[in-house]
């Protein structure tokens, strides 16, 4: 709204005096002037009127600023009549009227300017005296502040007293109070470890019959582990050969593929097992139950391999003489150790006798497959007593001597006890057509004894 007057304002004291200098240059030329010196009053009086409506609205300017707005005016319309004066003189012209009327301008401006400045000063003397007033209203609160001040300030220090002797009570309490938690925390505590110490007596003569117990355990799991025998590893993978299972034709015969496609039959070494597939003799006992268990032994696995000994790859009947892994387990020694076979089948080739010959011991203390018959083992030779022993022939009246030659062919008979005499003059065995040829001593009737 200010902004608004102050421009209305300034287009009035634009617009006065412009139609002033109009009016003045028309009168100097002789011309009408009535008209436009009163169109020049309405403007001064309208924009005396704006200025004052200015110092109304805007809290910007004061009462003295508007009459200086105004004498500023007046002296412009002033310094005007002056200049046209000045001009009608140099021109030879009669300036009395210019000069009069410019005087008489001058004059009532200068009475205005002063008439105005001596009230605004009246106006503020109220003011001052109000002003004071207000001080001295002041000044005789202050003094009642100050006391009301002292007052509350002495009060103040009381409570401030009272508040210290409850601070040292009420810390003289906590005091008192932290010296009975602290003794009855030690109460306490006394009792808790009393407990404690009580509760590990307890638990170190649990924990003594228990190590006592696991003791005795670990004694007794040591002495089962002395009596039976130590499965020694297989060979390493780098002598082992990869094959897959074919048949299995008894339980020391096997059928199996090579990587190559080649089926190979193959002759466990260092074992032997009851007959089954013989064409001229029953089973034997325990026979069916060695072949079932190396089929299952084989089934299970995962890979088989074979693994060669120093000496013969192969017998006289092209049989591969090897030992036989299901994995990492070798079946020879499971089938000594469940007793459903025994060490035979000995020649050069004997890299694991000691270890075969631990296993057949741990099935023969306990009486297991085969050593559960009293004499069916044929433990001074090989083979099994599956057959009553054959009659002396009464020809000889004494056994023949290891300096016997052998005569075949010709009707005679070489006589030895076992496979271990006759070894000893015929160290590779003897064939069908021997003159010492025993059929008891072809254990797996292959027509060769004591091979």
């Amino acid at each position: 709204m200010g902004t608004f007057v102050g421009l209305l304002m300034f287009l009035g004291v634009v617009a006065t005096i412009t139609l002033f200098v109009l009016g003045l240059i028309r009168e100097n030329r002789g011309q009408a002037y009535y008209s436009t010196w009163k169109a020049a009053l309405y403007s001064f009086v309208a924009t005396c009127l704006l200025v004052v409506l200015l110092g109304i609205v805007s809290s910007e300017y004061s009462l003295a600023d508007m009459v200086g707005i105004l004498w500023f005016f007046v002296s412009i319309v002033m310094f005007v009549f002056i200049a046209l004066a000045l001009r009608s003189k140099s021109k030879n012209q009669n300036p009395r009227r210019h000069f009069r009327r410019a005087g008489i301008a001058f004059v009532t401006g200068l009475a205005l300017f002063f008439v105005t400045v001596a009230v605004t000063d009246e106006v503020e003397e109220p003011v001052d005296q109000t002003a004071s007033a207000d001080e001295d209203t002041e000044e005789v609160t202050e003094e009642a502040t100050e006391e009301e001040t002292a007052e509350e300030s002495k009060e103040d220090a009381e409570e401030e007293e009272e508040a210290e002797t409850e601070k040292e009570e009420s810390i003289e309490a906590e005091k008192e109070a932290s010296i009975e938690a602290a003794e009855r925390e030690k109460e306490e505590s006394i009792e808790a470890e009393k407990e404690a110490s009580i509760e590990a007596k307890e638990e170190s003569i649990e924990k003594a019959e228990a190590e006592k117990e696991k003791s005795i355990e670990e004694a007794e799991a040591k002495a089962e582990a002395e009596e039976e025998p130590v499965e020694e590893p297989v060979a390493s993978k780098e002598g082992l050969i990869p094959v897959s299972l074919y048949r299995v034709v008894d339980g020391d015969t096997v059928n199996v593929i090579d990587d190559s496609g080649e089926e190979l039959k193959l002759r466990l070494l260092l074992i032997d097992t009851p007959e089954t597939v013989h064409p001229n003799k029953p089973v034997e006992p325990y026979g069916k139950e060695a072949s079932a268990r190396l089929t299952e032994l084989l089934n299970a696995a995962d890979q088989l391999y074979i693994e060669y000994d120093s000496g013969d790859k192969t017998d006289h009947y092209d049989r591969h003489l090897v030992y036989l892994y299901a994995d990492d387990v070798s079946v020879h020694e499971v089938l000594l150790k469940e007793g459903l076979a025994r060490v035979g089948y000995i020649y050069e080739q004997q890299r694991y006798l000691s270890e075969f010959r631990a296993a057949e011991q741990y099935a023969k203390d306990r009486q297991l497959g085969i050593w559960s018959i009293p004499g069916y083992v044929n433990e001074g030779g090989e083979g099994f007593n599956s057959e009553e022993p054959e009659a002396e022939p009464e020809t000889t009246s004494e056994p023949a001597t290891n300096e016997t030659s052998p005569s075949e062919g010709n009707g005679e008979t070489e006589y030895f006890q076992n496979c271990t005499e006759l070894k000893k003059v015929y160290p590779d065995g003897v064939s069908s057509d021997h003159a010492a040829y025993q059929p008891k001593m072809d254990r797996d009737k292959d027509n060769w004894a004591c091979e």
